[in-house]
């Protein structure tokens, strides 16, 4: 199965790279470079950025030893 990408969250979603480039004050070309990776090796801060740009969020839960939990959104 095809891990799915930045690149594809963007197009399913209908949303120029230009629009991304402006939102994250890169290039296209930067755009480009970031999609080509897989979503596990962008840093946590850059994926968010990127996925508010395309007008999603992202957020994390961690389970700490006791089974408690941490949202971070």
């Amino acid at each position: 199965m095809k891990e799915l990408t930045l690149g594809d969250i963007r197009k399913q979603h209908r949303v120029k790279q230009e629009v991304v480039a402006m939102a994250l004050s890169v290039t296209a070309s930067g755009v480009s470079k970031l999609e080509s990776k897989r979503i596990q090796d962008v840093s946590l801060q850059r994926a968010a950025a990127y996925l508010a740009a395309v007008g999603g969020s992202l957020t994390i839960e961690v389970t700490l030893p006791d089974g408690g939990t941490l949202d971070f959104a």
